[in-house]
C-alpha cells in the first residue's frame, strides 16, 4: 500500500485483522498452542499472508474439518490478499476434510 496510506486502508487492514483473528478463535480447538501462538504473532507483525496460509496448511496437515461458513471466511480472506494466497489457501484447504 506504500508509504501514504489513506484513512481507509488503515479502516480496511484493521477489519482484516478484526476477521482473522475472529476466525483464530474458531478454529482454536484443532490447532495447536503454539500453532495459535505462531498464527497471532504473524498478525501482530502484519505478516497476513503467512498468518492465513499457515493455518490453512496446519488444518490440512492434521486433516482437520472445517464447516462451510469457516471454509468460505478463510477463502474470503485469502482473496483480500491477491490470487496468490488465495491459490495456496484454497490448496491447502482441498486437503481439509
Amino acid at each position: 500500500m506504500g508509504l501514504h496510506r489513506r484513512h481507509e486502508d488503515y479502516i480496511a487492514v484493521r477489519a482484516w485483522e478484526t476477521r482473522m483473528a475472529a476466525l483464530l478463535r474458531l478454529v482454536a480447538d484443532r490447532l495447536t498452542d503454539d500453532q495459535l501462538r505462531w498464527s497471532t504473532e504473524f498478525l501482530a507483525h502484519a505478516e497476513y499472508g503467512l498468518a492465513i496460509e499457515s493455518v490453512a496448511d496446519w488444518l490440512a496437515e492434521e486433516d482437520r474439518s472445517l464447516t462451510a461458513a469457516e471454509r468460505a471466511e478463510m477463502t474470503a480472506l485469502a482473496g483480500e490478499l491477491g490470487a496468490d494466497v488465495l491459490a495456496r489457501v484454497e490448496r491447502s484447504l482441498g486437503h481439509c476434510p
